[in-house]
């Protein structure tokens, strides 16, 4: 009886550092009089594991059926990717069983036992628990709230997957190769902390990789705002060069009202006039949002399409309660109609008709921004990425338009055919 309450307890213990092990590395779910249940869930849940696996009396089935708990756990409490659920399942599960090996082996040693009743029945002991706890909060003041993995693509998640799995193939191994010899006992006890140090550097090196990550964006983004105010320096001299042209333009059209009206031809100067007057507001405004950074970029990526042979139909609202700041709104607009109006020109090149279709509009409390373009080629989409077709990096300041729509929460996708490249961000 006292074996059971004993065992409860550990189990107890084991589902509170649990649960603090997941808050480490991932993002809570909003998930209201639930989230308040999940110790409650998880402990029930670990308890049933136990118990199945304990009657079954196979480790391997034990082991996985634990495994699968914490993942299941996970999906329903956590904001993550399912290769998140799996790496930190088995991580933490890894660790779980290293720090009682660790502890029963040390245990071992120190009380010169020549040998061992069953692992199951020595691991039960509450003090060998406190290593796991001061693992835990060794962990917590290592990772410091690290917890964007955008930056790590799926071969990098494999990468770093394979180190809690192979902790776990090792520790099934000492279980059923365990030895009451000293000599076994003194290796298995090496291998153990050999083991426990390489999952801490596994954690220690993500978070560096995590870090140069997040410092490159900055980096990224700090050269796009700078590209982005040395592109509206070209721009507005593209205006004023324009507008130099179409003054020249004016006054011969001026000075031909003019003279057709000393001859006494009004229909035809009122013509004339009106479609200057046509000219002349197409050419200032093309689009009107509320908003004058949105106007502006807008305006200056549609003259700046046309003199390509581009077109752009829009499909814009009323922008003047954007909640995105002036760099936010240009590194949002520029990089996609950019984008958009290179792969275009390329269209062009080859005799086709391009049209870049937009759309941007407020609704339901978001902003919807959409950028759809015809493509040369398909081009490859992979994990956000766009590829061409060598396999270099296609599609300038994607990256940067990501980490504005992160900032604010929202959705950013893209997709490709052998028809149109269409870009979508919810705000």
């Amino acid at each position: 009886m006292g074996k059971w309450i004993l065992s409860l307890c550990i189990m107890a213990i084991e589902t509170w550092g649990s649960i603090y092990f997941f808050d480490i590395f991932m993002e809570r779910k909003r998930t209201g009089w639930l989230d308040k249940c999940s110790y409650i869930v998880l402990y029930f849940a670990v308890v049933a594991a136990a118990s199945l696996g304990t009657y079954l009396d196979s480790m391997g089935i034990k082991v996985l059926l634990a495994v699968l708990v914490y993942m299941v756990f996970c999906a329903a409490f956590y904001r993550a990717d399912w290769k998140q659920y799996i790496f930190f399942s088995v991580l933490n599960y890894s660790l779980l069983f290293l720090a009682d090996i660790f502890s029963l082996l040390i245990e071992n040693i120190l009380n010169s036992r020549e040998e061992l009743r069953a692992l199951e029945l020595t691991i039960l002991y509450l003090p060998m628990k406190l290593v796991w706890v001061l693992l835990l909060f060794m962990l917590q003041k290592i990772w410091k709230g690290k917890n964007s993995y955008g930056e790590l693509s799926h071969k990098e998640w494999r990468k770093f997957g394979m180190v809690p799995l192979f902790t776990v193939a090792s520790m099934l191994l000492m279980y059923f190769c365990y030895s009451g010899e000293k000599k076994v006992q003194a290796v298995y006890l090496f291998l153990s902390v050999g083991l426990i140090m390489i999952n801490f550097f596994v954690i220690v090196l993500m978070k560096d990789i995590l870090e140069k990550g997040e410092l490159l964006r900055e980096s990224a983004l700090t050269d796009q705002k700078k590209e982005s105010q040395l592109a509206h320096y070209r721009d507005m001299q593209a205006v004023y060069e324009r507008q130099g042209r179409k003054m020249h333009d004016y006054k011969n059209q001026i000075r031909t009202m003019q003279v057709l009206l000393k001859e006494g031809d009004v229909q035809a100067a009122a013509e004339l006039a009106e479609r200057l007057t046509e000219s002349i507001s197409v050419e200032m405004s093309a689009v009107n949002t509320n908003h004058p950074v949105v106007n502006a970029v807008l305006n200056q990526k549609f003259h700046a399409a046309r003199e390509q042979g581009v077109s752009m139909i829009f499909r814009v609202g009323d922008m003047s309660g954007m909640r995105l700041d002036g760099e936010e709104t240009v590194i949002l607009l520029s990089n996609l109609l950019d984008n958009a109006i290179h792969e275009c020109v390329k269209v062009v090149r080859k005799g086709r008709k391009a049209v870049i279709n937009i759309k941007l509009v407020q609704e339901g409390g978001k902003i919807i921004f959409s950028v759809k373009n015809p493509v040369a080629e398909k081009v490859q989409v992979t994990d956000g990425i766009v590829l061409d077709s060598g396999g270099g990096m296609h599609g300038v300041g994607l990256m940067n338009v990501k980490a504005v729509v992160d900032k604010y929460g929202g959705d950013f996708a893209i997709s490709c055919d052998q028809e149109k490249f269409q870009a979508v961000v919810m705000i």
